[in-house]
């Protein structure tokens, strides 16, 4: 292909990955045909984006914490996005060792991409599905759209989420997937008149992690926050918050759920959320995949929301691709090597990184549902490798190891950066330093003990 080629560019999916990829390759003067499912209409106002109706995209109304990393990824390459955000009511977040982030829905962040490609020149936006790839001598030429004949393509980007069936036939061999063994159940409030956001110890979002389950607030955009329970699927006790009493009840009881959810401070505007059946998954495309055929976002790697890693990657892959094109916009074969180093070096990275935690937790949250104590079992047959649960909880005993740990949890530097903190988590364990539930926050038998005077919900 000529190096100097405007190319012709299908994406298929216009969830945050497809946008964003959009965005980045129409402003490089290519031009792109958005191929989305969803029929619904953009709202006029970014006010009503809550009530959007967004199928196609999975967890479109669940609650998100955006990390730096997604602030510094849209800075660097569609800084007029994160203008955009602002001025839609997206509120800027200050982090410490100078990160920014924002608090906004999910909705919001949507309403403003597709606000941003509609306006855009070089992208068409098309209501339809692409059924099949055509290929022909090892590269792609073009896709099918609904049934309809070929539509000519130089480069195809499947951004169809993790449901999509497009590349699923040319899934590598190198794939993985394991449960992230969580429940989420989440209710959305209001803030009332003349009240403020009340600052969280993660910046982005509130946490308090107890012995067998987790509460969570993700402060929002427009004075909406929501208020998250998580508990381990076989957790039937705990189950019981899916009714709105249970979960008031159980709001009301943790340190962190009365603060927020005074009815002074906020009222309720949703009914009980639930996400379910949650896996950490890595499934690139095959190395013998055609040229110019890509898969970004959840297509590739999904990874537990409760590290709110998934925009991030999304949008870190997009630009990514969007990058390799720009330095030769000819060369097919480069733009496959500069993603492939980069899905199975960091995208792998935080993908290995999140399922190891999470087997940690489900350890620990196993053994206290079984009448025993948290364990922390260690995640490498190698003795001199501590657990990365460990190093974590150590953030709250050293400053350093506390910098690092937010680093890490805001994706700012490699995934494998955090294990320099080691030695001075090995100092603090022979000093005497042990991981324990922060004070305050209940146990989960307490938890059960004070939902169970509320009553579990008729089945």
């Amino acid at each position: 292909m000529d190096s100097s080629a405007r190319l012709r560019v299908v994406v298929c999916g216009a969830g945050v990955a497809g946008m964003t990829t959009s965005l980045a390759l129409a402003r490089l003067g290519h031009h792109v045909v958005l191929v989305d499912r969803d029929v619904a209409v953009r709202p006029a106002q970014v006010g009503d984006a809550a009530s959007w109706k967004r199928p196609g995209v999975a967890q479109f109304h669940q609650p998100h914490a955006f990390l730096a990393r997604i602030c510094s990824e849209l800075l660097a390459d569609l800084p007029d996005v994160v203008d955009d955000l602002r001025a839609a009511g997206a509120v800027d977040v200050a982090l410490p060792d100078g990160l920014r982030s924002f608090w906004c829905r999910r909705s919001t962040l949507e309403w403003t991409l597709r606000r941003q490609v509609e306006a855009e020149p070089g992208i068409n936006v098309r209501l339809d599905a692409v059924t099949r790839v055509e290929a022909e001598r090892g590269a792609v030429t073009g896709v099918r759209l609904g049934g309809s004949g070929l539509h000519p393509a130089d480069l195809v980007v499947d951004c169809g989420g993790r449901s999509s069936r497009l590349t699923a036939e040319l899934v590598g061999e190198q794939t993985f997937s394991e449960p992230a063994n969580e429940v989420y159940r989440s209710r959305r409030y209001r803030m009332r008149p003349g009240r403020r956001m009340p600052s969280v110890n993660r910046g982005v979002i509130g946490v308090d992690e107890s012995d067998g389950y987790a509460t969570l607030v993700f402060p929002h955009d427009a004075g909406i926050f929501t208020l998250t329970f998580v508990h381990l699927p076989e957790d039937r006790t705990l189950a019981a918050l899916r009714a709105v009493p249970v979960f008031e009840a159980a709001a009301r009881f943790v340190p962190l759920g009365a603060a927020w959810t005074d009815l002074d401070f906020a009222e309720p505007i949703s009914d009980i959320m639930v996400m379910s059946g949650l896996r950490n998954v890595f499934r690139p495309l095959h190395p013998a995949a055609p040229l110019g055929l890509h898969a970004i976002g959840d297509v590739v790697c999904t990874t537990n929301p409760h590290f709110g890693r998934g925009s991030s990657l999304a949008v870190a892959h997009a630009l990514t691709l969007t990058r390799a094109v720009a330095e030769d916009p000819g060369d097919r074969e480069l733009w496959r090597t500069k993603v492939n180093v980069w899905a199975h070096d960091e995208l792998w990275g935080w993908f290995d990184d999140a399922r190891s935690l999470d087997g940690a937790r489900t350890a620990a949250w196993r053994s206290v549902m079984g009448g025993g104590v948290p364990v922390i079992p260690r995640m490498s047959p190698s003795p001199d490798v501590l657990p990365q649960i460990m190093v974590l909880a150590a953030a709250g005993a050293d400053p350093e190891i506390a910098r690092m740990v937010l680093r890490h949890m805001h994706m700012a530097d490699p995934p494998g950066r955090l294990r320099e903190v080691e030695p001075r988590v090995l100092d603090l364990l022979a000093g005497g330093w042990r991981p324990s539930r922060p004070p305050g926050i209940p146990t989960r038998a307490e938890l059960v003990d004070a939902i169970s005077v509320v009553g579990a919900p008729a089945t």
